[in-house]
């Protein structure tokens, strides 16, 4: 009896549920159209055709305005054909900097048996951004995988959110472009790009000296880590490589190795409510991030530990990262950085084709 009583307790809400759910399928339909300009002079013509159909009551006029009709039914037939039956993939870059171009791909395949899809542009969906590119596919036959790029620049650093794909054809004549949207969700992290500075604002050495990576590997055995480039062979743990698939080293004590502490001013002050120089403010923090992500990458290239103090904690964490030299150090603090506040604002379109030939070094 109880368990009758709960179901109908919830009935309602499951009701209004699926009415929310109709109400919003009825509200945005599966397909989308819009007529092109071809397509707009061919309506035009068609509805000419009719009316002095109607009016004369010309049989030739009848047959001809059939077969304009016919061309938009056979448009609505075959378009509807291509956009079925395809499955996308997005692979994301490993590795995404502000202001630098990168490789986004999609991948289509078409699971018809017998149909080939033809003319499909893909274009992304983000998340308060927008991609001037878009992915054309000519033919892609029944059953079978292509594969295209676009090239994407990331305008700040932080985490994008792809939403979906814009999935667009305009077969066979090029009269009406239909599209549907497939929902593909996911994030990309985006990180700052390193900025080599000769200011007076240099790394503070916590002690020791700096050594190479073939001096390291001699003193007293301090853990394991991941093996990464440059490592000699000896240091290989082969105990816990076999436990884990994965090649392990020693990490050996040894002294004079460098620790690099790197303060992060990223506390954004007093900027006033003038809207210059709020902006200014904030670019005076991405470039002294940048120039932390410079000093932390080169610290780590030369085998020291790096230690970053950030002013300001990142959203829900601490507002320390130490990394020692290892093959996932850097993107370690590369997103340690990425994460930090203050949230950065987009830049305007000059701005943003300036940073566009910056490039990591």
């Amino acid at each position: 009896m109880a368990r009758v009583e709960a179901w109908w307790r919830r009935l309602p809400r499951a009701v209004l549920r699926g009415a929310r759910s109709l109400a919003w399928s009825f509200a945005r339909p599966p397909r989308r159209l819009r007529f092109t300009r071809e397509g707009k002079v061919f309506i035009g013509i068609t509805f000419g055709v009719g009316f002095a159909a109607v009016n004369t009551g010309n049989n030739l006029l009848y047959l001809v305005l059939g077969l304009l009709l016919s061309l938009v039914i056979l448009s609505g037939v075959l378009s509807e054909i291509a956009l079925r039956g395809l499955e996308f993939r997005r692979r994301l870059p490993r590795r995404a900097y502000a202001g630098t171009p990168a490789l986004v791909e999609i991948e289509v395949h078409n699971q018809k048996k017998y149909a080939p899809s033809y003319s499909i542009e893909v274009e992304d969906r983000l998340d308060n951004r927008r991609t001037d590119k878009r992915c054309y596919f000519l033919k892609v036959s029944a059953g079978a995988r292509q594969t295209a790029a676009y090239r994407r620049v990331a305008p700040v650093r932080g985490t994008e959110q792809y939403l979906a794909l814009r999935v667009a054809t305009r077969f066979p004549f090029g009269l009406f472009e239909k599209w549907r949207e497939v929902d593909m969700r996911e994030e990309q992290l985006v990180y700052p790009s390193p900025l080599r500075s000769r200011s007076d604002r240099t790394p503070t050495v916590v002690a020791g000296e700096q050594v190479t990576r073939e001096e390291r590997g001699h003193g007293e055995v301090d853990g394991v880590r991941e093996l990464s480039d440059g490592d000699p062979v000896r240091d290989i743990h082969w105990a816990k490589t076999a436990a884990t698939g994965k090649l392990v080293a020693r990490e050996r004590r040894r002294e004079g190795a460098r620790a690099v502490r790197i303060e992060v001013a990223n506390r954004l002050g007093d900027a006033g409510g003038d809207e210059p120089q709020r902006r200014a403010a904030l670019q005076r923090v991405e470039d002294e991030i940048r120039r932390a992500a410079g000093a932390a990458l080169d610290a780590l290239k030369g085998g020291a530990s790096v230690q970053l103090v950030a002013q300001v904690a990142p959203f829900e964490g601490v507002g320390t990262l130490q990394a020692r030299p290892s093959s996932g150090a850097a993107d370690r603090v590369l997103s340690f950085l990425a994460r930090l506040p203050p949230e950065p604002v987009l830049p305007d379109e000059a701005e943003l084709d300036g940073r566009r030939k910056v490039k990591p070094s």
